[in-house]
């Protein structure tokens, strides 16, 4: 029998240099859950950020036995891997998360002094491992026995009630909120009240789990969503559930607590346009303190909506938006670019129309497969389509090159003078900014991203017309 861990110190490093972009100032709150699910059955255990630290291995030191390591991403994996590597050897490292979960044998050709990738969902299996138990008799785990891959039976689904929620001192980061490296002045936390989907998007693999185990929509109670958020420090938190409305009178429920408590913090979730039947509960929200909407559209066009088995089209769309932008809260749209059957002026019109129907922000994707999705077999059934290297889906005319390069004109259609000085005016009456802090952003936001002479002109106009609309400094 092989023995399991007896851990003494633990660091549990996050490995990412540089992040998701959309992410990039978010807590590696899965690492968290993990972490403090067994921090009552070591000696020490700490987390490190390495987007914060110069050199994150040399916190390694020689007290230091086992690494938890959270593999998260395809973004950056061969940096991460390169990283894994690094850590001393006398560590014994245990390796986990979605992308851990999907590549199991690459990680241990790449990494050979990885010990255990667990797979699926970790806090429970952590527990087993740390407790001694022999690894043959641990769920949800693989490892290495006479140059063989061993794949231990998986571990079903945890309840997410029964997560103890993630203990914030086990951080050596402070996190504030920023934008490619831009300090927006706020401090910023994350927490998860609910898990998985009811819906069945067709490009979306929420409901099941790396594993593809069904994961049915779960949610944690009013109460203990509220008290985590009362123990938490930071001004602005993002709810990171898939689905933060699927249950709108939980939402009520939170929402009321909240006021009903007198807590002043700012709030960010993702919504379905179903929540604009509720105008009420949409100005309740606003109420509680909720500054950020996220909702996912994908498409301007109806047909690729119907494709995607969205469960609305564009006029609903538009209807719904009617009670949204009353709420003068931030809005932020997803969309799809390169969805099977679209041509480029159809994707084109992403800007026109977000613009029309009122949308602040846009965040641009690219339509991807991922696994147990049935886009794989759209994919086959549709003449010139594949996927690439990179789990996008391409076709022989719209490439990643091609995409890349629409997927930027749409961009720059989306962000004219006009946009910026209502994301500003919006940022300002929400008090999401101070006036110096939204001066500064829009100063260095347009090099970061664009870096052309045409940015530059861009950022003169947009300066001008806020000079002439009296903004402080």
């Amino acid at each position: 029998m092989r023995e399991g861990i007896k851990a003494g110190n633990v660091l549990c490093l996050y490995p990412y240099v540089k992040e998701v972009p959309i992410y990039e100032f978010f807590p590696p709150i899965g690492l968290e859950y993990v972490a403090t699910a067994v921090s009552d059955m070591v000696e020490s255990i700490r987390i490190v950020d390495s987007r914060y630290v110069k050199d994150p291995i040399s916190h390694f030191t020689p007290s230091v036995d086992t690494a938890l390591v959270s593999v998260n991403w395809n973004y950056t994996y061969d940096e991460v891997c390169e990283m894994i590597r690094r850590i001393p050897a006398h560590i014994r490292i245990v390796v986990g998360g979605r992308q851990a979960t999907d590549c199991v044998e690459d990680l241990f050709q790449r990494c050979p002094n990885i010990s255990i990738i667990v797979r699926g969902e970790g806090e429970a299996t952590a527990r087993d491992l740390f407790s001694g138990r022999p690894l043959e008799e641990v769920k949800g785990i693989s490892y290495v026995d006479n140059g063989k891959v061993v794949h231990n039976e998986p571990r079903p689904l945890p309840s997410l009630n029964s997560l103890k929620s993630p203990d914030r001192k086990l951080r050596t980061t402070i996190y504030r909120a920023t934008i490619r490296g831009i300090d927006l002045g706020v401090g910023f936390d994350a927490i998860m009240s609910s898990r998985g989907c009811p819906y069945n998007c067709k490009f979306c693999t929420f409901k099941l789990n790396p594993l593809g185990q069904m994961r049915k929509w779960e949610a944690r109670t009013p109460e203990s969503t509220v008290r985590e958020i009362e123990a938490i420090d930071a001004d602005f938190i993002a709810f990171v559930d898939d689905n933060f409305t699927a249950d709108m009178n939980r939402v009520e429920r939170i929402c009321d607590l909240i006021i009903s408590q007198g807590i002043k913090k700012m709030f960010l979730c993702n919504v379905r346009i179903d929540i604009a039947r509720r105008p009420a509960l949409v100005e309740k929200m606003k109420k509680a303190g909720f500054k950020i909407l996220m909702v996912g559209l994908e498409s301007a066009q109806d047909r690729s909506l119907v494709a995607l088995q969205k469960g609305f089209k564009t006029d609903r769309v538009r209807e719904a938006f009617k009670v949204l932008s009353k709420s003068g809260m931030l809005i932020n749209g997803y969309f799809i670019v390169g969805i099977i059957g679209e041509v480029e002026d159809e994707m084109l019109m992403i800007s026109k129309y977000a613009r029309e129907i009122g949308i602040d922000f846009i965040s641009l994707s690219r339509l991807r497969w991922e696994k147990f999705s049935p886009l794989e077999d759209v994919v086959k059934a549709t003449p010139g389509y594949y996927i690439g290297k990179d789990n996008g889906i391409y076709s022989e005319k719209y490439g990643r090159k091609e995409l890349t390069a629409i997927l930027k004109r749409i961009d720059h259609d989306f962000y004219t003078p006009g946009q910026v000085k209502q994301i500003a005016g919006k940022a300002l009456r929400l008090g999401v900014l101070t006036p110096r802090r939204l001066l500064r952003l829009l100063y260095y936001v347009p090099y970061i991203l664009l870096k052309t002479n045409a940015s530059k002109r861009r950022l003169r106009r947009v300066m001008r017309t806020i000079k002439k609309e009296n903004v402080p400094g």
